[in-house]
């Protein structure tokens, strides 16, 4: 009998610590807002400019994030942005690495830095699979990957199990801040030839941007469904049109006790509540159900008209376009209200041009009425406003 309850005791342990070690995650996710995405064609060198038109962030941190495949608490904290032409998908992404926390199980302290950005130096010989040797993350540095549902129609398929993935598209960065691309999950292997990507590392992490073809993309997640899911473009390519994307980071650090490289954790954006019904950190990881940022294509902006409207037979018709200024606040990349070092809000004259419509003479009417349309103002301030919204999420751990 007490040999029963010693065997029965050895195993709770092992398999406590087995969910300790691949479904570790933080207790409750709070879910990135839908975004916008502006219709614009950012250049792709590996800085990232803030007058290019990115989309609000979507945040990569403790409250957003699911974490798998970890015994190490998160020290990264990262946002990514986003737009699209008719040729790309579009994304940057800036991160944070080697922050300083405490061990979650154990409480010890972690030092700033100690888990800091590492360059890759090839392959990924670290998390392959012994039964499936091209399941890996492509490089075997820290890894920034996209996982993507376009217009939902993975999940609306019914792809719905913890083995149902969508295409992986993994950025590493190399020495030299040479950026490179891996597609994974399907027609897996470099594609940096394909693609747009480039990077830098910075004095606190690394920033990426990258442009992936749509062409890729459909036809990647077509592969991947075996035929079921297939996207006409011009359906994706349209205002409104929903896209299902999770951010990935994928940490390695140098492990002294092991003398090589290793896998720090890796996380994922998720929803709050999966559409099986199940909370966004009981994922098992990348897969279809943990694409937790939605996105909306907006429509490309509409080009100032200079031209004047020639005046009919009978009346006096003209139509100019006299600017106007205001001021709006400057943002951060976060949404935050920049101060100046007194503590004064710093804002950003704008000219904006409102339409004036002079009076008519109607034969009909007999009468002059002048109409004033300020439509173009309101429209332009709240597009300058909302473009320097992000959010805060705040959380106390349970």
């Amino acid at each position: 009998m007490k040999k029963f309850i010693a065997i029965v005791a050895t195993l709770l342990i092992l398999v406590s610590s087995m969910a300790v070690n691949v479904m570790a995650s933080a207790e409750g996710i709070i879910e990135n807002p839908p975004i916008d995405v502006p219709a614009m064609s950012p250049t792709i060198d590996g800085t990232i400019n803030e007058n290019e038109g990115w989309s609000v962030s979507a945040l990569m941190n403790y409250d957003t994030l699911g974490f798998y495949w970890h015994v190490n608490p998160l020290t990264m904290d990262g946002n990514v942005r986003f737009a699209w032409d008719n040729d790309n998908l579009y994304y940057c992404a800036k991160i944070v690495d080697g922050l300083e926390t405490h061990h979650e199980i154990t409480g010890d302290l972690i030092p700033a830095g100690y888990n800091s950005f590492l360059y890759s130096e090839g392959e990924d010989w670290i998390d392959v699979d012994a039964d499936d040797p091209t399941s890996h993350y492509g490089y075997d540095g820290d890894i920034f990957g996209i996982i993507i549902d376009p217009l939902s129609v993975m999940l609306d398929a019914g792809f719905t199990g913890n083995e149902d993935f969508t295409p992986w598209y993994l950025v590493g960065l190399f020495e030299g801040d040479v950026a490179k691309m891996y597609r994974q999950k399907v027609n897996s292997g470099d594609i940096t030839d394909q693609v747009k990507v480039a990077g830098k590392k910075t004095a606190d992490g690394w920033m990426l941007e990258a442009a992936i073809p749509w062409d890729i993309i459909i036809k990647d997640v077509e592969d991947i469904s075996f035929g079921e899911c297939v996207i006409d473009k011009a359906d994706l390519l349209k205002e409104g049109a929903y896209i299902r994307l999770g951010a990935m980071y994928h940490d390695r650090f140098d492990d002294p006790e092991a003398g090589e490289r290793s896998t720090w954790g890796r996380f994922v954006t998720c929803p709050t509540t999966l559409a099986t019904g199940m909370s966004g950190n009981g994922s098992s990881g990348d897969n279809v159900l943990s694409c937790g940022i939605n996105l909306y294509l907006q429509a490309p902006a509409v080009k100032d008209d200079t031209t004047t409207a020639a005046p009919g037979p009978d009346s006096s018709d003209t139509t100019t376009a006299e600017p106007e200024t205001s001021y709006v606040d400057v943002t951060d990349e976060k949404g935050n209200v920049v101060t100046d070092e007194k503590g004064n809000k710093v804002t950003q004259k704008v000219t904006v041009k409102s339409t004036t419509k002079k009076a008519t003479t109607g034969t009909s009417t007999g009468g002059n009425a002048a109409q004033t349309f300020d439509i173009g103002i309101a429209v332009a301030l709240g597009a300058l406003a909302t473009s320097g919204i992000g959010f805060v999420a705040a959380k106390k751990r349970k």
